[in-house]
């Protein structure tokens, strides 16, 4: 049996908590792990914002397993979006809280 691939990414402290507070909220997946994973493939911005406030000293990590198609898959979206991977996932958990909150202060 093949080890899955692992992914590590760097988010800033408040979306460290968005991830985990959202998730539960909205019972989607109780991990930071898999809520990644799950805007990954539910959210497909035209573009990403850059999230101003990280810092890497103060940057809290999160680690995600993936099979060989989501690593293809994520990959891909790196690509398209021209940056790294670890970038590609704090600029979309960034960009999806962004959109979020902009679609509840219009409601």
């Amino acid at each position: 049996m093949r080890k899955p691939h692992q992914i590590w990414a760097l988010v800033s402290p408040a979306m460290h908590r968005k991830l985990k507070e959202y998730a539960v909220e909205n019972k989607i997946a109780s991990t930071r792990a898999k809520m990644i994973m799950y805007i990954l493939y539910n959210f497909h911005p035209a573009n990403l914002l850059e999230d101003y406030t990280f810092q890497s000293k103060s940057g809290k990590m999160v680690n995600i397993k993936v099979s060989d198609a989501e690593l293809e898959y994520i990959k891909s979206l790196a690509q398209r979006y021209n940056v790294t991977i670890s970038r590609l996932l704090r600029n979309m958990v960034y960009t999806y809280f962004r959109v979020m909150d902009k679609e509840e202060q219009r409601a």
